[in-house]
């Protein structure tokens, strides 16, 4: 999980309180988080506290202080807005287009700012950097001192030996391309631009270059000291909506240290206009009767307003039996209901539930179908073999290619968009995953004797999940004496013992030596195949060693029925 490093006064002087390191680490725990480490370090501690992935806006101080504070009942929610009368505006050339297209800014007046405070947001820059941002890639953050811009200001793509400006951290002047070969932040975050023909830049309107997203800024007019009082945070990215979300986390954060904040006007070059930051009220309705059916607790309106403010949300009763309940801007975690209400869950305390039997008392047992795959591994591990698991998802060179047969594109279950070559789709058949597994034990003590009894999955368009479960029994046995009167003798033994008459007739297939394989049937109709694998299947999966094989459709001839299965077209 994502860790917030802070200390234990950072972390009393933002919640407005003494706390102890175990009352911290109890109230931690009943928000969801856990405080990993506090480290003794002279007057003070070193905290670590791991956050949940879903929770960016509690990877500062700051943030984790308002969650505390709410949850505590110190303040009610507050209302976060950002004031419009001033122009503020960001004109985007459709340069940027194919680079990193989108922007995103807040003006902020009226801080205060000490060291510790500037310590606590190049912290929280750095960690959603890394993490909510997926470094850098996805959007990235920057702060500027307001009296520097001459608005309005420019964000466009120009050619990398164009530009030229002092970046942070250096003396010198260096064009866009010097910065990704030779600054260590450039070199860090080079993978970002790279291949790309324009670099991003970020300009006001006398020309004055404030930063190179998402790289670096300006150590002339991109650097934040505590005589600023006046800000513009600014963040660019590849993906709308975690920039709009991170832009939001900042400026939550920057108000809460006292700021007050200005709208951006963002225009791009498509003609459409976006106002920054994004804090569009969301609201979602819940109703007492949702609580009680998912957690099991009957409260009344009024107490489920009051836990939801613990939460940070700014709730109204609509009447008796509705609650509309205000998502602050800086939660990213919110998508239904069922959010909520966890949320509810959290702030009425989980130690607070009390159990309940179930109302309804039941034996369970095996299913009949079980028993009577149970009774074949039984029968199989008495005759000497050894059961195997195998992955249900495979590629089709394993299943058809090493196998000798063409790929049956109207039956098989693909995996759309799979990124992994080895992982494309969903097994046909069970025997090359056994092969597969033989050439991986081939150090193994011979004979080796394999089975393995699972599903396999089919399209089938006549099902309204256009897909089914096959229950399938594959065999092999490995060995200089492997032979197909051995083989032929199992098959015959299980049937035998289940009271099933089977029907063996000579057959023909790819797989196997022509002339040394056989159909199975019951009743007429084939259900599997035995015989001696073809030399050339042995060489694909790296094997030696003479192999005899089977493998037989069990689901019609046990009458386990026919189980339908999602999948993706």
């Amino acid at each position: 999980m994502p860790v917030l490093d802070t200390t234990l006064m950072r972390l009393r002087r933002y919640l407005g309180m003494d706390i102890s390191l175990d009352d911290l680490e109890d109230l931690l725990f009943r928000i969801g988080f856990e405080l990993d480490s506090a480290k003794k370090q002279e007057d003070d501690y070193l905290l670590k506290i791991e956050v949940t992935p879903d929770r960016p806006d509690c990877l500062s101080t700051v943030g984790l202080a308002r969650v505390l504070r709410l949850y505590l009942g110190k303040e009610k929610p507050k209302e976060y807005v950002a004031r419009g009368e001033e122009e503020y505006k960001i004109i985007v050339d459709r340069s940027v287009n194919e680079v990193r297209p989108y922007i995103a800014a807040v003006v902020v007046k009226g801080l205060r700012l000490t060291e510790d405070d500037l310590v606590e947001l190049i912290w929280t820059q750095e960690k959603l950097h890394t993490t909510f941002c997926r470094n850098r890639r996805k959007a990235s953050i920057g702060f500027y001192p307001l009296n520097a811009i001459k608005w309005p200001l420019r964000y466009y793509a120009e050619d990398p030996d164009r530009i030229r400006f002092r970046p942070l951290g250096t003396e010198k002047e260096m064009t866009g391309r010097e910065i990704l070969m030779e600054h260590p932040t450039g070199r860090e975050y080079s993978f970002i631009l790279e291949g790309k023909e324009k670099y991003p830049l970020f300009v006001d309107n006398d020309g004055k270059i404030l930063s190179m997203p998402p790289i670096i800024n300006s150590a002339d007019y991109g650097q934040v000291g505590t005589k600023d009082q006046d800000i513009l945070l600014e963040t660019t990215g590849t993906h709308k909506e975690t920039m709009k979300k991170t832009i939001n986390i900042i400026a939550t954060i920057l108000s809460d240290m006292g700021g007050e904040l200005y709208q951006v006007k963002i225009l791009y070059p498509d003609g459409t206009t976006d106002i920054s930051p994004y804090f569009h009220k969301k609201t979602r309705m819940v109703t007492p009767q949702q609580v009680e059916k998912i957690l099991g607790i009957r409260l009344k309106c009024r107490k489920i307003k009051q836990l939801l403010e613990r939460m940070g949300y700014r709730a109204k009763l609509k009447d008796s039996s509705l609650i509309v309940v205000e998502i602050p801007p800086y939660r990213t975690d919110i998508f239904h209901d069922i959010d909520i209400i966890d949320d509810i869950a959290r702030a009425y305390g989980f130690d607070n539930f009390e159990p309940e039997l179930t109302p309804v008392f039941t034996v369970g047992g095996a299913l009949e179908d079980n028993d009577k795959v149970d009774f074949i591994r039984e029968i199989l591990v008495g005759l000497g073999f050894v059961e195997a698991f195998t992955f249900s998802l495979t590629n089709e060179q394993d299943q058809f290619e090493k196998m000798l047969i063409d790929v049956p594109k109207e039956k098989i279950v693909r995996i759309a968009g799979a990124k992994e070559a080895k992982i494309s789709m969903v097994r046909y058949w069970l025997l090359p995953e056994l092969l597969k597994m033989l050439s991986e034990n081939k150090a193994a003590e011979y004979p080796i004797k394999l089975f393995e009894i699972e599903d396999v999955v089919e399209i089938c368009h006549e099902l309204s999940a256009k897909a089914r479960n096959l229950r399938h029994l594959a065999i092999v046995i490995s060995d200089t004496s492997a032979n197909y009167t051995e083989l032929k003798s199992t098959i015959e033994y299980i049937f035998s013992s289940l009271d099933i008459l089977i029907t063996i007739k000579r057959d023909s297939h790819p797989s196997f030596i022509e002339g040394r394989c056989a159909a199975i049937f019951v009743g007429g109709k084939k259900i599997g195949i035995l015989g001696e694998l073809h030399p050339q299947v042995l060489l694909n999966f790296g094997l030696t060693m003479p192999t005899v094989a089977a493998e037989v459709d069990l689901t019609e001839v046990l009458g386990l029925g026919i189980s339908e299965v999602e999948y993706a077209e």
